[in-house]
Formats: C-alpha cells, sequence, structure tokens
C-alpha cells in the first residue's frame, strides 16, 4: 500500500534500539532530543549535534523505520548522502539483509561523490563526447598530467605555485572547469589572460586529458554544476525521484557540493542535514565547510547536546573549546577524571609521551565494580589510546608530532583508508558500491597485503601512488590487466577465488615480490569477519616499560581520528603560524569564542583542538610549552596541572 502521511511511534523508536543496541542502551536522553529528531519528518532540518552524540546511529534508526513505511506514494525513494562508507558499512552490519531495502531503488544510500559521479557528471560527460569517462581518479589523473613534463620548466608556473608542493600539486588544486562555446575549458584565478601562452599550454593539456576520459573528482562537481545550469528541469526530475533527503557529516560539505544539492531538490522534498559544526576539519586545506546551521524560513534547528561518549569533566572544557559554543553539554556521570595540562620546555619535551603512559597506570576508577587501571580498561573495552596532533610535517622552526616522535610517518587522510580484516569481508560490504569506490577498496587490501609482509618501495611503505608508479616502471601493462581484473570482479565476472588468485600470482610471477603465508591469507581465505570502524594501526606506535607493565599508544594525526572513540587522549600542541595552543587560551578558561570576529586561523584552531578533546571516554591531556601558559589563569576545578620542568 502506498503511504503519504505517516509517523514513527515510540514503539518504533524502542524496537529499532533492540536492533541497533544489542547488548542494551536506548536512543533516550535528558532532553529527548533523539527521538525528537528520529520521529520528524515534515520538516528542513538543520541537525546541529555534540561528538559521541550518536547521531550517525539515530539517523540509521530513522532510515530503517522510514524504510519500513514504504513504498512512498508515487514510489517516491529516500536520498542518503555521506562523506565515506562508514554508513552504509555500519547499516549492512546490523541489519544484514533487511538493509537491501534501504540500500536498493528508489532509494540512494552512497557519498555525495558517488552520487554526483552516477547522476550528473558521467550522463553529462557522455552527452559531451559521446562516451563515458574512463576514470574519475585524481591519482589517475595527476600520473597523466605529470607527464606533461615540458610545465617543469615553465616560470610563470613555478613563481606562482605558492605554498603548493610543486607545479603539478598547483595545477591539481587550482584549475577549475567552464563550458565555453560547447567545450570544457580552465580558468585559473592566478591567469585570466587567455591569450598568455601558458595559459594555452595549461588548457590544451587539461582539455586532452579530459578528451581521454581522465577527470579530477572535482571535475565531477564542475560539470554537475554546468549540468544543473544547462537543464532547469532537474531540479522537477530529483524532486519527484526522492521524498526525503539526509546528509550526514554535514560540516565536511564543501561549497560546490552544497550548491549542488540545493540546486537539485525543491520545496517538496524535506531535506534534513546532520552534523557538528566544531568539527568541519576535513576541507581544513582548501575550502570551508559551506553548512551553517541557523534557523531560517526554510529550516529548523535542532540540537543534541547529550553525548555518550565524553566524560563531565571533558565536556565541561569543550564547550567552550568550540566556535560554536554550547550553553550546556551533557556528559556521561561518574567518571570524574579532570583533563590533565602537561607543561614542558625544550629540556623535557622528550618525556611528555612518557609521563602521558605512566598516568595510565597510575590513574585508577572504579570499572565494573572493581578498581582498574586506564590501560586496563582500554584493553577490556577496545577503545584505543592515542596521541595526535595537528601538524605531522617536521618543521625547522616550530613544533610538531616528530618535536615529540622523532619517527613519525604521516598518513594521508584527505581520504581516509577503511580497513578491512581480509578482502573476502571486503568484497562482501562492497557490492552496493559505485566502480571508483569498489576500486579504492581493492587497492587499499592489496596495500594492505603489502604491508603485512613487510614489501616496500625506495625504502619506504608503499601507497597507493608508489604501487602505480612501481607496476608501471615494470611492466604499464601490468597496470592495466590489474585495472581490468578489478572491473571484472566487480561486474561478477570473475569469481572471489579467481581474483585472489590473479593477485597472488601478479604479486609472485610477475613483480617477483614474495608473499608471507600472513597476506596469503590475507587475499585468499573466505571468511567474512568484523570490521573494527577504525584505521589499522601503523608503525607510528609510542612503546613504555612502567613498573613492568608494557604500554603502547598510536601517535597519529588529529585529521586521522576524526569520528573515532579513545579511552584517554593525549593532545599534542603543534606550530600553526602559532602555537597552536595560543589560539584557544581564553576558551580553555572557560570564555565563549565571539563568532563575529571572523579569525580564520582560530576558528581552524579551535576546530582542531574541539575534535581532538572530542575523542577519549575517560582522559583527556594536552601537552602545552611551560612559557606559553600562565597557570594561575586556569581553574583547578577544570583541570590537573603536571609540570615537567619542576618534576
Amino acid at each position: 500500500m502506498l503511504q503519504d502521511k505517516f509517523e514513527i511511534t515510540d514503539e518504533d523508536i524502542i524496537r529499532a534500539g533492540k536492533i541497533f543496541f544489542p547488548n542494551g542502551g536506548t536512543f533516550s536522553d535528558p532532553n529527548n532530543e533523539r527521538v525528537s529528531f528520529i520521529k520528524c519528518l515534515d520538516k528542513n532540518l538543520h541537525v546541529q549535534a555534540c561528538p559521541g552524540s550518536g547521531k550517525t546511529t539515530a539517523l540509521l534508526a530513522k532510515l530503517y523505520l522510514l524504510s519500513e513505511k514504504m513504498p512512498f506514494e508515487n514510489n517516491k525513494g529516500i536520498c542518503v548522502l555521506t562523506h565515506t562508507n562508514v554508513a552504509i558499512d555500519i547499516i549492512k552490519q546490523k541489519l544484514g539483509d533487511k538493509a537491501n531495502k534501504l540500500l536498493s531503488y528508489p532509494n540512494f544510500f552512497g557519498t555525495i561523490q558517488s552520487f554526483v559521479d552516477k547522476y550528473l557528471a558521467i550522463p553529462f560527460y557522455t552527452k559531451m563526447y559521446g562516451y563515458k569517462p574512463k576514470f574519475i581518479d585524481n591519482e589517475f589523473f595527476f600520473n597523466k598530467l605529470t607527464s606533461h613534463k615540458r610545465f617543469e620548466n615553465n616560470n610563470w608556473l613555478k613563481n606562482n605555485k605558492g605554498q603548493h608542493s610543486n607545479i603539478f600539486e598547483f595545477l591539481m588544486q587550482e584549475v577549475q572547469m567552464l563550458l565555453q562555446k560547447e567545450n570544457f575549458e580552465i580558468h585559473l584565478d592566478k591567469l585570466k589572460n587567455k591569450s598568455r601562452s601558458t595559459f594555452k599550454d595549461i588548457n590544451n593539456t587539461f582539455q586532452i586529458i579530459w578528451n581521454d576520459g581522465y577527470l579530477r573528482f572535482i571535475d565531477a562537481f564542475y560539470i554537475a554544476k554546468i549540468y544543473l545550469n544547462e537543464n532547469q528541469n532537474l531540479k522537477n526530475i530529483f524532486s519527484s525521484r526522492f521524498k526525503y533527503v539526509f546528509i550526514d557529516e554535514a560540516q565536511d560539505t564543501s561549497a560546490i557540493q552544497k550548491e549542488i544539492i540545493e540546486g537539485l531538490f525543491n520545496e517538496n522534498v524535506i531535506i534534513q542535514w546532520i552534523g557538528d559544526i566544531n568539527q568541519a576539519i576535513m576541507n581544513d586545506n582548501f575550502s570551508e565547510s559551506a553548512w551553517k546551521p541557523e534557523e531560517n524560513k526554510s529550516y529548523h534547528v535542532l540540537e543534541i547536546t547529550d553525548s555518550k561518549r565524553i566524560s563531565q569533566p571533558i565536556a565541561d572544557v569543550i564547550k567552550t573549546v568550540a566556535v560554536k559554543s554550547y550553553p550546556t553539554l551533557n556528559g556521561i556521570q561518574g567518571i570524574n577524571l579532570k583533563p590533565i595540562i602537561i607543561l614542558f620546555d625544550n629540556n623535557n619535551i622528550s618525556q611528555v609521551l612518557q609521563k602521558f603512559a605512566e598516568l595510565l597506570i597510575n590513574k585508577r576508577i572504579n570499572f565494573n565494580n572493581e578498581e582498574k587501571s586506564l590501560w586496563e580498561i582500554s584493553k577490556i573495552t577496545g577503545n584505543p589510546i592515542k596521541a595526535v596532533g595537528w601538524v605531522g610535517k617536521d618543521k625547522d622552526n616550530g613544533l610538531s608530532i616528530p618535536s615529540y616522535f622523532k619517527d613519525f610517518y604521516k598518513v594521508s587522510t584527505t581520504k581516509r583508508k577503511q580497513y578491512f580484516p581480509n578482502l573476502y569481508t571486503m568484497y562482501e560490504l562492497s557490492k552496493n558500491l559505485n566502480p571508483k569506490e569498489f576500486k579504492d577498496r581493492v587497492i587499499n587490501c592489496i596495500l594492505e597485503s603489502l604491508y603485512i609482509s613487510d614489501i616496500t618501495y625506495n625504502d619506504k611503505k608503499i601507497t597507493k601512488t608508489s604501487f602505480y608508479e612501481f607496476v608501471s616502471l615494470t611492466n604499464e601493462n601490468f597496470l592495466t590487466e590489474l585495472n581490468t581484473q578489478i572491473v571484472k570482479f566487480y561486474c561478477g565476472q570473475e569469481s572471489f577465488d579467481n581474483f585472489s588468485g590473479y593477485v597472488i600470482g601478479l604479486f609472485e610471477d610477475n613483480l617477483n615480490l614474495q608473499l608471507n603465508e600472513s597476506s596469503k591469507k590475507y587475499l585468499s581465505e573466505k571468511v567474512l569477519m568484523e570490521v573494527k570502524q577504525e584505521q589499522a594501526e601503523n608503525n607510528n606506535i609510542f612503546k613504555h616499560n612502567h613498573n613492568g607493565t608494557e604500554i603502547s599508544f598510536q601517535i597519529a594525526t588529529v585529521h586521522s581520528v576524526k569520528g573515532e572513540t579513545h579511552m584517554a587522549t593525549l593532545y599534542l600542541d603543534t606550530k600553526f603560524y602559532k602555537n597552536s595552543i595560543h589560539y584557544i587560551l581564553d576558551q580553555l578558561k572557560g570564555n565563549v569564542y565571539n563568532e563575529q570576529g571572523n579569525d580564520d586561523r582560530k576558528e581552524k584552531a579551535l576546530r582542531i583542538a574541539h575534535v581532538a578533546f572530542s575523542r577519549p571516554t575517560h582522559l583527556l591531556c594536552i601537552a602545552v610549552e611551560r612559557n606559553l601558559l600562565n597557570v594561575e589563569n586556569l581553574s583547578t576545578d577544570k583541570f590537573e596541572i603536571i609540570d615537567l620542568c619542576t618534576d
């Protein structure tokens, strides 16, 4: 029966709670905020949710309950746009076969990139050229671009690349795409004179690569904008397809993404954005978050201010260490460990990680009616312990993560790698993804198998880029063949056993790489395993023996741990023009940030600190240079102070 008027009841929410919290737990909170969100079906919303609020779980429960009400009138569907595939993996694991209805037509459940690729960029590109693009992928485009060696000697590019590491990175990031006289053409803010030879050279090169079927991720959005402008009827078409649109992790939405989403749907569609503006750090390098959770004639604002992750002492700190402060922020009661500030100077900076490790043993609380150390609780709960900093790159004249841990190796987090315990688990959980996302996951599994066998390239851990380089230098046909096999694997034309055997054979027979038995098992065993929603540990591990107990924890960038839950977190102060703590001193004292100040660097620092400070359930530590902080200005009701300079 087609349905248009319906509601989600308290009984529905209780039933969903049993699915999403099988070990106990509910969606209720002191102000009934989660329940209000799940029940709201008739309003456009901006949901501003605090860290650890369970916003994604509440969204998934709402989606599950909505799917039970389907089919809707005129067979309309639900459109769910995300920035990663984590939500898709969670709903598959929680719902099993019941997820199929939500993941099937007329619904769409995927990343904004995959939505734009499928429905806008590929159709318009095909209309322009008469064939589909081969790849929408930055790395493939970059490899094509760097083959044009003449750019390396171009003086204009050398003088105008600015902060970019090289001229090719400059071109990748700064070149925009326009439609001029039925042809794609470049636009470059720094080079508006089209008669200059450099403009013509760049334009011709990009046109050749585009014509060959290669697009950058951002090109898909440029094409989508062009398509929307060219065809005003698209808004009506998409509005007749979807009744509801939900955008998860809304704070990571860029301006062009937001413009496209808003241009696709009319007033007949209910649109709800769910995120935390204080955690808008993923566009940190190139563009600011375009999402602003503000009340207006089109949108209502709903706040979720009850955290299921952080303790009340941590909540009392982060409610002002934020661009958008919380008048009240409810944390978990019963955990009364004050956040700790560890003061250091140049003579004892090497002791910071060691002191943090010792605190993990010395700080003890009641857990399940027994007194245990934080280290023991971490082992029981599985919540990790990490030390994180903003700046991972070594600096000559300022603090960075290597200042505390000299062997730090920065892992790229622009696109967070989803870790899978084996290739088969990835395959089973990724069948509904688009080809690009599926290929990325396959390559990540291939890289993981190389890592397990300690195989390196030029004495460094193999990355996606260096893997492509290595295979191409050995035999370029091998890379073409691998991509063909991945496509067949995705389409079901190649069985799991055959694909697994092909990859192992490629390594050992063609590339002369010897895999150990663990790597072969990772690639070949057909066992579906549980996926932990965090990245696999890398080699950035600090180890310390304290009174006979071996303690170890990961060192990472703040960007790489976004979305994670820790037992304890140490925030390492690093330099972003100034020491990051300098920007947030007033907020550490409990003063609310005035958003009207429009201080870009301060807002970046507040967001970074907010993400870092809101990871731990139990203990937050902050490493601060001694001469930067007058401890007398900090409330000892809020903080414990440890001064390594006087210990």
